[in-house]
């Protein structure tokens, strides 16, 4: 089995995976399939919407967006370049503009939710939460499934211009990198690249029983891999594959 490792190599990226994986989290728990949900969701759902409240997000995501609907209007002039894909991705991301664009503060009305808001102030205080502190959440974790199903889907509505923009971004992010061999000379390899990185990517077999860590800019990044058992450095040849995914210029 193929473990997928993933290293951000500037701030920008480091918040677009972040919050990547706690939307993920959110959408799990908002299920509510499972012992414990309800309150993990909350707790997903604010840590999610304290990542998107910082200033610089939002602009930095309309930049990438207009970056990549100038890559749309270069890739046009290809030989044998699919339009209609094309005509796709660019409706993605003029979709994606216009939302950020209309979108002051990412979960601005989240903050105002008398509910949340009461759930959000016990959140610092272990065990915050029984029935004698919340009897509100108490009466909320009784309702039907389907209704709190469809009240955290409008919940996560709120957050979802720009949490659909990151993820989108995300994937053009990986798909520009190409995947290569490499060997790990005594569990460590290291190189260096012209061009900036944004983002990099390391694969390693589960049953090599290692996983690494990496020290990186963006120029130049190395590779450690670590023993999981000892947590010491592994000294063996091991094979490694990598994605190097590069700034856009």
């Amino acid at each position: 089995m193929l473990l997928v490792y993933e290293q951000p190599l500037n701030e920008k990226v480091r918040n677009y995976l972040r919050i990547e994986t706690v939307a993920a989290q959110v959408e799990a728990h908002g299920r509510f399939d499972h012992p414990g949900a309800e309150w993990a969701f909350f707790r997903s759902l604010f840590e999610l919407g304290e990542l998107l409240e910082r200033a610089d997000l939002r602009s930095e995501a309309l930049k990438d967006l207009e970056r990549q609907l100038n890559h749309v209007a270069l890739w046009r002039q290809a030989a044998n370049v699919d339009q209609e894909q094309l005509n796709a991705l660019e409706a993605q991301f003029t979709g994606l503009l216009q939302g950020l664009q209309k979108l002051t503060r990412p979960g601005q009305h989240l903050k105002t939710d008398r509910f949340l808001s009461a759930l959000r102030q016990r959140m610092t205080i272990p065990g915050g939460y029984g029935s004698f502190d919340l009897p509100q959440f108490h009466h909320w974790q009784a309702l039907p499934v389907e209704d709190k199903v469809a009240q955290a889907q409008s919940w996560r509505q709120e957050l979802s211009p720009m949490v659909d923009t990151v993820r989108l971004l995300l994937t053009m992010l990986r798909e520009t990198g190409r995947w290569t061999e490499q060997i790990a000379m005594n569990g460590c390899y290291q190189e260096t690249s012209e061009q900036g990185l944004e983002l990099l990517r390391v694969q390693v077999k589960q049953e090599y029983g290692v996983y690494p860590t990496i020290s990186a800019h963006r120029h130049r990044y190395t590779i450690h891999l670590i023993n999981y058992e000892t947590g010491k450095g592994d000294n063996r040849n091991l094979p490694v594959r990598l994605s190097l995914s590069m700034e856009a210029k």
